[in-house]
C-alpha cells in the first residue's frame, strides 16, 4: 500500500539527539526524554513515557530553559512502552534550543 504525504513546516529541522525533561499538563511528575529532531516551532520526541495524548500542554526543559508545548501526534515503539512524540512550540520566541533556526518553509513529500 502506498503512503503519499505533502505539507508545509514553519521552519527547517535539525537532527539533534540531547535529553530533556518533560512535563504533562495536571501532573507533577518528570519524564527523561531526548530529541530526535529540532525546530523553533516544534520537536520530535523519542523515549517518552508516562501518560499523554494529542492535544495535551507539555512543559520541556533543555539546559536551564524550558517552554510550553502541544501534542500533535504520539506513535507507540514497539516491544516498548516508549513513545514518539511531535509536538508544536507554544513559545518559539523562546528559542528553547539555544540558536535561532532559518525560518524558511520546508517543503516535503514522501512516497513508499
Amino acid at each position: 500500500m502506498s503512503r503519499f504525504r505533502i505539507g508545509k513546516r514553519q521552519s527547517t529541522r535539525a537532527k539533534s539527539v540531547v535529553p530533556v525533561r518533560v512535563w504533562i499538563a495536571g501532573s507533577k511528575d518528570i519524564h527523561l526524554a531526548h530529541t530526535l529532531d529540532v525546530s523553533n516551532h516544534g520537536v520530535k520526541l523519542g523515549g517518552c513515557r508516562g501518560e499523554m495524548k494529542v492535544g495535551d500542554e507539555i512543559v520541556i526543559q533543555y539546559h536551564q530553559t524550558h517552554a510550553q508545548f502541544r501534542v500533535t501526534w504520539i506513535t507507540a515503539c514497539e516491544g516498548s512502552s516508549e513513545k514518539q512524540v511531535g509536538a508544536e512550540c507554544l513559545e518559539p520566541e523562546k528559542q528553547l534550543w539555544g540558536a535561532p533556526f532559518p525560518q524558511r518553509v520546508d517543503e516535503y513529500e514522501e512516497q513508499d
